[in-house]
């Protein structure tokens, strides 16, 4: 089985496992912890987006 590809949301990797969304720029990697105050607003923002009878959705919701 190939691995999973992480979604993407505003150019941020989600990875719920992590709860972070993750970019890269210019070699660098940031983090940004879905519990941070900008974290919490970006992981309002991204679940908004789903739809909620979506495995994306469901996968999200399982896994927090």
């Amino acid at each position: 089985m190939p691995p999973k590809r992480l979604p993407i949301f505003k150019g941020y990797t989600v990875d719920v496992r992590l709860k972070q969304f993750r970019k890269v720029n210019k070699e660098r990697i940031g983090f940004i912890d879905f519990d941070s105050a900008k974290g919490g607003t970006l992981f309002s923002e991204y679940l908004k987006r789903l739809n909620p009878k979506s495995k994306e959705f469901k996968e999200l919701i399982h896994n927090l």
